[in-house]
């Protein structure tokens, strides 16, 4: 069997509620990974003529996730205002002790998003949860766990990998959010089996990039 060195280990996902997230969480929770799972507290409504493309899940989702895995806790927070990198990481702490590894997974989605339809008050939806909280989360992180040992960051995203009609906030974001993660790259695989493979991207999306 391969030791991941993950047993015991503080994680924490993002946008963990459900899809990706969830089964990004029951993969580490395999590993013996303790779980803080991520979630937005309450979904805001859309715009006059924009819609959401990515429905939030309700909270109690997120407690009954973190009482099937055991040993993990469910914390939200809004990733789009600006203290959220700072409230997130100390209500992990403050439950959980320090981070390890951080899974940025939230992703924010609307519609339209198209060039015609572009405007600013989108964009900045877009990469504020998409690109700017997990860098932010990523340089809090590293800031806390300086003189210990490097925390882990791994940072979900397909869409980054081509161009989609209709996602040019959405697919712009992502782009920053990979261009962000090669910039600083230190250790993203989480386990210690993969620690050659560094500020790589991966490719695991079943041909959707193709």
């Amino acid at each position: 069997m391969i030791d991941t060195g993950l047993a015991g280990r503080v994680v924490v996902v993002t946008g963990a509620t459900g899809g990706i997230g969830a089964a990004i969480a029951r993969a580490f929770r395999a590993q013996g990974a303790r779980l803080a799972l991520h979630h937005l507290p309450a979904e805001t409504s859309a715009p006059d003529g924009v819609t959401w493309e990515h429905r939030t899940p309700p909270v109690a989702a997120a407690e009954a996730l973190a009482a099937e895995l055991g040993d993990a806790v469910a914390v939200g927070v809004d990733l789009s205002r600006p203290d959220a990198t700072v409230d997130l990481l100390d209500q992990v702490e403050q439950r959980l002790g320090p981070v390890d590894v951080l899974v940025n997974n939230a992703a924010h989605c609307e519609s339209p998003d198209t060039v015609v339809a572009l405007t600013a008050a989108g964009l900045e939806r877009h990469y504020r949860v998409n690109a700017i909280a997990p860098a932010l989360l990523t340089a809090e992180l590293a800031r806390r766990r300086r003189g210990g040992h490097a925390p882990c960051v791994v940072n979900v995203s397909t869409d980054a990998a081509r161009a989609f009609p209709g996602q040019i906030g959405y697919g712009t974001s992502k782009a920053a959010l990979e261009a962000f993660t090669r910039a600083a790259a230190l250790d993203f695989l989480a386990s210690h089996q993969a620690r050659w493979v560094t500020g790589q991207v991966l490719q695991v999306a079943g041909g959707h990039a193709l």
